[in-house]
């Protein structure tokens, strides 16, 4: 029975350790692909050091992270000497009530504390950005509070009282008890509790990314937005170090615990102190004291950042990674816009979704110069008066947009939009898997043949209008018989799919895991990078949809001139080549083929034939009873069984 228990206790720490093996042998490898060793290198490191944005995404996430475990850490102890002070009663009500925070599921923190701070800032202190670094730390000090003192209290438990009451007979107040004899005793827990609050506060992303506003961006709500593209290897090494920090920390702190004990069950605890882990406390103490000093001086610089008096900041929030960033040879689109135009600094952020983006302008969090939506939701916006009437003397770059994208069904005026980018929708299959004579059309989704190896937009709207253009109905239709006729077919797919997806499509289709999904053109292009045996059908024979997203101006622009600025300069047809050729989308202006890669400029995939584009429909905006019924039917059958 022993052996069985170590060998099952080995697998499980095998289990647990694996992921972080692969992750620092890839920080070493000097290839991409992690499931080929290429050969031993520091270069990834070199690259990471060199790297200004990850440097600074990671000052932001320490930053954050440490005044957010000092606070936490100061008034969790408190806390826990107060609730441990109270009646056995109260004090296993106030337990439950701690404990509560951390069984409830983040995005329900996450989504509550932003509603919070969204009704404070806007309704009672009537601030235009109620989301700011403000709110981020207050929410981080929120989720850590309960594990510092749920790690202090069983140190106050163990903790002889007669000690404090011994210290009170020889003179010492209440408070000077505290200091110089419970702190002492329980500091073990209050360092662990505060290690245990700063790692879960390092890799925050799910309450961070709802109480996130623009201009301060932790490291883990940045990561996520990069699943299109393959994760460079300079993150994993960024990885690593962290990974080592806290491992060497901990490792340390077990082993002078370990020791202290050993040697109280010798009679030598005053050595053991004096030596282990009086030494450990106070380098921890300086340690921590350093680590916040460092975090407010950061935070100064930060807040002190801009330029000079004539320097304005922009706020720029657009799809993830749908700008080139200067990562593999292209040009770093951003940094080449504050380049040209010192006196204008880009605050860029990412969001996964119209929807998301949408909610968070209505719900008034944060305060945005340009966004980049969709067309049926710049119509939606439109309608709704959330967005500003341009102006093009600004935008003299506007001249270049082809007359194709001018005068759409979203801005028939051309007043709130300029092109940004437009795709078609169609089928991504694999040809090793998938055999040609079934690649017919958007029927290839519902064959029994590929079962488990499908997948599905997780959006209603791209779902029912593969429906729609299966059954012959208009992909705007506002007729609920026929919005029924295409749940029951989504329906009839269920049995089918593997899953429902977004952005995880990436993984799961270059991979392997599945061989048949319908997306984006240009997401295709990525995808084919990195597994050649993919490939893209458009059914026109049935219809697919065109899609354009532009570049607009909300309501709550601060910077109407410098967006205007940023949106013409995105006009410029040798920038506009530079952005799509990273992008892989297309581009709405003719002349920035001329700077494309000839393949890129004559692929079918990016622009195809007239003739095709014929077939092709784009998404008009619903009123919203047809919304809500189509989103309602869209989660019937994607959550029934």
């Amino acid at each position: 029975m022993k052996h069985a228990n170590r060998v099952l206790t080995v697998l499980i720490f095998v289990f647990l350790y694996i992921p972080m093996a692969v992750l620092i042998v890839a920080s070493f490898n000097t290839g991409k692909d992690i499931t080929n060793f290429d050969g031993f290198t520091f270069g990834q490191y070199l690259e990471l050091f060199k790297d200004q944005k990850l440097l600074n995404l990671l000052a932001n996430s320490l930053i954050i992270s440490s005044l957010a475990t000092g606070i936490a850490t100061v008034f969790g102890t408190v806390a826990a000497v107060g609730i441990y002070n109270l009646n056995p009663k109260l004090r296993k009500v106030a337990m439950s009530l701690t404990n509560i925070p951390m069984t409830n599921p983040d995005i329900v923190t996450g989504v509550s504390l932003s509603l919070l701070f969204v009704f404070v800032g806007t309704k009672m202190l009537g601030q235009r950005e109620s989301l700011t670094f403000w709110t981020l730390l207050i929410a981080h000090i929120t989720f850590n509070l309960p594990y510092v003192v749920l790690n202090v209290m069983p140190k106050l438990h163990q903790m002889d009282s007669s000690l404090v009451d011994a210290a009170m007979d020889l003179g010492c107040t209440p408070l000077q008890s505290f200091f110089k004899v419970t702190l002492h005793e329980i500091m073990p827990g209050i360092i662990t509790g505060a290690i245990m609050a700063f790692t879960m506060s390092l890799d925050d992303f799910v309450i961070s990314y709802f109480v996130t506003g623009m201009g301060f961006t932790t490291l883990p709500v940045e990561i996520y937005s990069y699943v299109k593209k393959p994760i460079q290897p300079k993150i994993y090494a960024m990885f690593t170090l962290l990974f080592a920090l806290i491992f060497v920390l901990m490792v340390v702190m077990n082993i002078l615990q370990l020791r202290g004990e050993e040697n109280k069950k010798k009679n030598r605890s005053a050595v053991s102190e004096s030596r282990g882990m009086r030494t450990f406390k106070r380098v921890v103490a300086v340690a921590v004291c350093a680590a916040l000093v460092l975090a407010v001086g950061g935070f100064i610089v930060f807040a002190r950042m801009g330029g000079g008096e004539d320097q304005v900041t922009i706020n720029v929030y657009n799809w993830g990674q749908y700008i080139a960033d200067g990562s593999d040879d292209s040009l770093d689109i951003i940094a080449e816009f504050e380049r040209r135009y010192p006196n204008i600094k880009v605050n860029y952020q990412t969001y996964d979704s119209n929807e998301t983006m949408y909610s968070k302008l209505v719900n008034g969090g944060i305060t945005v110069d340009v966004i980049i939506p969709s067309d049926y939701m710049i119509a939606r916006m439109r309608q709704e008066g959330m967005l500003l009437e341009l102006d093009f003397d600004n935008i003299p770059n506007y001249q270049y947009i082809d007359e194709t994208f001018r005068n759409t069904a979203y801005d028939p005026e051309n007043k709130y939009s300029v092109p940004y980018t437009w795709g078609t929708v169609g089928i991504i299959y694999n040809g090793k898997y998938v055999d040609e004579e079934d690649v017919t059309g958007w029927e290839l989704l519902w064959n029994e043949k590929y079962a488990g190896k499908i997948l599905m937009f997780d959006n209603s709207r791209d779902a029912f209008g593969i429906t729609q253009y299966m059954l012959g109905y208009d992909v705007n239709t506002t007729d609920p018989v026929e919005l029924q006729h295409c749940a029951d077919k989504l329906a009839e797919q269920k049995p089918v799919l593997q899953q429902y997806v977004m952005d995880q499509i990436f993984s799961t289709m270059q991979n392997e895991e599945a061989w048949i999904a319908p997306y984006y053109a240009g997401d295709y292009l990525t995808m084919a990078e990195e597994n050649p045996d993919l490939c893209f059908y458009l059914p026109e024979h049935q219809g697919f949809n065109l899609f354009i997203d532009a570049m607009c101006i909300p309501t709550c622009a601060q910077e109407k001139e410098a967006a205007e600025t940023f949106i013409n300069f995105l006009c410029d047809p040798e920038i506009s080549a530079a952005n799509m050729e990273w992008v892989c989308y297309s581009t709405p202006i003719s002349e920035a083929k001329q700077y494309l890669d000839p393949e890129v400029a004559e692929s079918e995939v990016s622009y195809p034939a007239a003739e095709k584009l014929l077939k092709a429909t784009s998404y008009s905006f619903l009123n919203p009873e047809t919304t809500r019924l189509v989103e309602e039917l869209f989660m019937t059958v994607r959550n029934s069984q």
